[in-house]
């Protein structure tokens, strides 16, 4: 009999999404985001990073060796100067990661950040996949 051994190698996902306010925080947008990227591009354990439009959201899709060489890049350097222009630049924001053996098409990708996504900047909005329940316990005269 034979025996087979299966090593499944775990990666670190991480699923951004991110709708600007308007033109110029769009054009502000660019100048933080693309440093961010080209840092991610070379931090130490980042395996890919892509980025793209969907449906007016820019996203990002790096997939990484494993959590903490995320958190790292995370924390640091252009990354962080971009984080703090989510409330300045952004109307929404939305992140999703997962430690996950398989890396995701866009197309999964966007569909794992619509439905398993958490809101990071705005309001819940379904033409982002957020649900929207009312409070029935209010009721209007």
């Amino acid at each position: 009999f034979t025996i087979t051994t299966v090593i499944v190698i775990m990666k670190f996902v991480s699923i951004t999404g991110f709708v600007t306010k308007d033109l110029l925080s769009t054009v502000k947008f660019f100048y933080y985001t693309s440093r961010a990227f080209k840092s991610a591009q070379i931090a130490k354990g980042n395996l890919s990073s892509t980025k793209f439009l969907a449906g007016g959201v820019y996203m990002t899709l790096t997939v990484w060796e494993d959590k903490e060489s995320m958190r790292k890049y995370y924390i640091g350097g252009e990354h962080l100067e971009a984080m703090r222009q989510t409330k300045s630049l952004g109307q929404y924001a939305k992140v999703y990661s997962v430690l996950t053996d398989e890396v995701p098409t866009k197309e999964k990708a966007i569909e794992m950040w619509r439905n398993e996504g958490r809101i990071v900047h705005g309001e819940p909005d379904p033409k982002y996949g957020d649900k929207i329940v009312s409070d029935v316990s209010l009721e209007y005269n």
